[in-house]
């Protein structure tokens, strides 16, 4: 594969993650700014092609990826999931995901999900 077609398969990847955060999880373009630590016009940017994510960029894509496939695995509807981000979770010390997501501290999230998942939060 080009460089070229790589960079393009990578950013429909980035708008398809950027679309279901905002569509199936009411999240906006400052809460995604937020969660990968740029500014809501990289955002903006990042959805529309006209710039490319960093290194550290697509990190933070790759964790929301994985937070999106555990969300859909263990809640049947996107209700369910948008729910469950912005109730207190006490696995979560009773902080609500979706403040966290908003932090940046996106591997908490995927921990709880894990456990909640597996079934040994219940």
């Amino acid at each position: 594969m080009t460089d070229a077609l790589v960079k393009e398969l990578e950013l429909k990847a980035v708008r398809s993650t950027f679309n279901k955060f905002m569509k199936g999880y009411k999240l906006d373009n400052a809460d995604l700014a937020a969660a990968l630590k740029v500014d809501r016009r990289t955002i903006q940017r990042y959805r529309s092609g006209d710039s490319y994510p960093t290194r550290r960029v697509r990190n933070g894509l790759v964790d929301l990826r994985e937070i999106s496939i555990l969300l859909d695995e263990i809640f049947k509807t996107p209700d369910g999931a948008v729910r469950w981000l912005n109730s207190p979770v006490p696995l979560l010390m009773g902080r609500r995901p979706i403040d966290l997501i908003q932090k940046g501290k996106l591997e908490e999230v995927i921990s709880a999900l894990e456990t909640y998942e597996s079934g040994a939060f219940l």
